[in-house]
């Protein structure tokens, strides 16, 4: 016999023969347990994102910087020259 809710109330039930009955003073005894496999659980991680794994070189990053520097100075000086034939 399992117990079993019905209604909002706990009932005694045959799992073969499917026999129901009002359990009796030691209803409180009767209980449910079920044992689960570890690898069958549910795992959740709070990682919301994997930081960057790549690493620049600090000769890579002087040659970026210097390439930034010169596009940027060009933009510049374009714009100096575009702004004195408009006036």
């Amino acid at each position: 016999m399992v117990p079993v809710r019905k209604g909002g109330k706990t009932i005694l039930k045959c799992t073969k023969c499917g026999y129901e009955m009002k359990p009796g003073k030691e209803k409180d005894k009767y209980k449910i347990s079920e044992k689960v496999k570890e690898d069958k659980r549910v795992k959740t991680t709070s990682l919301v994102s994997v930081p960057s794994t790549t690493r620049i070189s600090s000769e890579e990053q002087q040659q970026r910087l210097e390439e930034y520097y010169e596009i940027a100075l060009e933009l510049l000086q374009e714009e100096m020259e575009g702004g004195d034939g408009e006036e």
